[in-house]
């Protein structure tokens, strides 16, 4: 019998390459996980279960979000601070480990030119002297303010992020407007959710597209009820989402 098939016989199998090790994510930007407030969960324990799964999940840190959208979304940086000090303080209780840092998703409109002209405060969001500010707009028109917002929060150091930008209509209609935005100097955020086909087709498709552009910077569960874990659990386990992982572009884990 040939030497040869005594080394075939006890040779460890070579391991597949889908078994490679995929870099994982550590830091949830854009959670819609604090209490009390209209856009965020029923309670502290709500979100408390929520940030358990999370943990589970492999999450350290969540930058927890609420928007401000005059008119609309009554919070402000006082009420999403006293709603973080609820949870801050129930953590601090708790055995889970992960961090909470606190942000604000802003309406781009003539309100928000206003914060910025007057030099007030901001919910940013960052580490290591970087500082981020969540962008939110309308669904179907580009903000004629939206160019303004990026120049004055550049003029302060802040760097805009456009959050879910493959849920817009106006820019699914026009891919090359994200890049154009991209060379303005603003990030995106990615839902997770996205990816699964929810809240659209479309955008999914734009996710995609976006990911295979290079264009995502941070991804985020938008999470604000237990009903989205499992999609979010099928979405962490597709093709663009590793691939998004393995880009090397994600700005997630440097925020731990």
């Amino acid at each position: 019998m040939p030497f040869n098939f005594f080394l075939r016989a006890f040779a460890k199998p070579n391991k597949p390459a889908s078994a490679t090790l995929i870099p994982e994510l550590y830091v949830d930007v854009h959670a819609q996980l604090l209490p009390g407030r209209q856009d965020g969960t029923d309670s502290v324990e709500h979100s408390m279960s929520l940030l358990r799964e999370l943990s589970a999940l492999g999450y350290r840190k969540v930058v927890a979000t609420l928007h401000i959208m005059n008119g609309f979304y009554h919070n402000t940086i006082e009420s999403i601070s006293a709603s973080s000090a609820l949870l801050t303080h129930e953590l601090q209780k708790s055995k889970i480990d992960i961090e909470v840092e606190v942000a604000a998703e802003y309406f781009v409109d003539i309100n928000l030119l206003k914060i910025l002209y007057t030099n007030a405060d901001l919910l940013t969001f960052g580490k290591n002297n970087a500082r981020y500010l969540l962008l939110d707009t309308s669904l179907v028109k580009r903000p004629y303010e939206l160019d303004k917002v990026i120049t004055a929060l550049q003029q302060r150091n802040i760097i805009p992020v456009m959050a879910h930008p493959e849920q817009y209509i106006y820019l699914q209609k026009d891919p090359e407007a994200v890049q154009g935005l991209h060379e303005q100097g603003v990030k995106f955020q990615m839902n997770l959710l996205s990816l699964t086909g929810q809240p659209s087709r479309e955008s999914r498709h734009l996710a995609e597209w976006m990911i295979d552009h290079r264009l995502v910077s941070f991804v985020g569960t938008d999470i604000c009820h237990e009903t989205q874990l499992p999609a979010i659990k099928e979405a962490r386990k597709l093709p663009h989402f590793h691939k998004l992982l393995e880009s090397g572009l994600l700005v997630n884990n440097s925020l731990v």
